[in-house]
């Protein structure tokens, strides 16, 4: 009996890697141990001009994939937007998020479409007809967290499930000591909000060291902030750190910074649990909060408010010893049974 051919389809962006590439790199290497012969069909992502959006669904929507050198492809797990736009007689979709740019983000500082500009609206209005159709042509509709099927309800009228997955390095996480350094681990983007950690410092006891891993286009703004502000001595920028690194980063600081806006999923919270260690964030941090309780095993702001969540910054901190190993282990008991198994079984279950 032959192998299954499941095809992945992606639409990264050259030169930037984070959360998105390493759920469809896992994937796929999921997928081949259970005995699936799988690729990925990863076509470059483009939105500027914004024109460029709806050329990007024409490519996706003209490919044809149903054979491919003689092999008849059994599965396709479309992903992100607009992969999900590929057509098949078996496709799943597993969202990651549409173009949130003309969705939840529409009319907020973090979108570049404008409500007044026609040429905007009639893209808009296109891609939203676009989504319906296609992704609505889907045998199983999954989403990788409760926050992406309620957008997708919401502004879609499309029902889906919530399916989660472990970050790349599960089973490998541990924790040595509760340090004396608070971290934030991601891109350095204006939806991951690292700012307000840099701001909250202002207001932490003096001997809380803070230590920013991941690179991003904010980088310079971010350093420059750091220096404004007379925290150069206890803000560290490590920018790209490997695996072995990131996993000892976790597991010696006391508590972990993750207060994106409105996140769609987010590893660094089960990475942070994961390594029994609590997360201080905020309550319109997204997909964050379907794992984090205030006092359980996080600290949640009601408000992102620099002054507030350096006072859970100081908590912590001055509670290392004991509510920061209390926090970590409730975190980790939240999300210990979170597997690839239960994920692959679901994604394949239409073969």
């Amino acid at each position: 009996m032959r192998k299954k051919h499941v095809l992945i389809t992606f639409a990264g962006v050259p030169f930037i890697r984070g959360g998105a590439e390493l759920m469809i790199e896992s994937l796929k290497k999921e997928l081949t141990r259970r005995g699936f012969n799988t690729e990925i069909i990863n076509i470059p992502f483009q939105w500027n001009p914004k024109i460029e959006l709806i050329k990007n669904t024409v490519t996706w929507r003209t490919l044809n994939i149903s054979e491919i050198a003689g092999q008849s492809i059994d599965l396709i797990i479309a992903t992100k937007f607009p992969s999900y736009v590929i057509n098949h007689p078996n496709k799943v979709t597993w969202l990651m998020h549409q173009h949130r740019a003309i969705y939840d983000l529409y009319g907020t500082p973090y979108s570049d479409f404008d409500s007044n500009s026609q040429q905007d609206l009639k893209i808009r209005e296109q891609i939203i007809k676009i989504d319906n159709k296609t992704l609505s042509e889907s045998k199983n509709i999954f989403t990788i967290a409760e926050n992406t099927s309620k957008r997708l309800k919401l502004y879609n009228g499309i029902d889906s499930e919530p399916l989660y997955h472990p970050p790349k390095h599960h089973g490998r996480y541990y924790c040595e000591e509760y340090g004396d350094y608070i971290l934030s681990v991601g891109r350095l983007e204006g939806l991951k909000r690292v700012d307000l950690l840099i701001r909250a410092m202002q207001f932490t006891d003096k001997k809380v060291k803070c230590i920013i891993a991941g690179t991003g286009g904010l980088e310079n703004h971010l350093r420059k902030l750091t220096k404004e502000l007379k925290l150069e001595s206890r803000i560290k920028f490590l920018g790209f750190v490997d695996d072995g690194e990131l996993l000892k980063l976790y597991a010696n600081c006391f508590a972990v910074f993750f207060a994106p806006y409105d996140e769609d999923y987010g590893y660094i919270t089960l990475e942070a649990f994961l390594s029994r260690k609590p997360i201080i964030t905020s309550s319109d941090s997204g997909g964050v909060m379907e794992f984090a309780k205030h006092e359980t095993n996080a600290l949640v702001a009601e408000d992102a408010n620099p002054e507030i969540l350096g006072g859970f910054i100081n908590k912590l901190y001055q509670n290392r010893s004991t509510l920061s190993r209390d926090y970590g282990n409730n975190g980790y008991l939240k999300v210990k049974d979170i597997s690839w198994d239960y994920a692959i079984s679901k994604l394949t279950s239409t073969l």
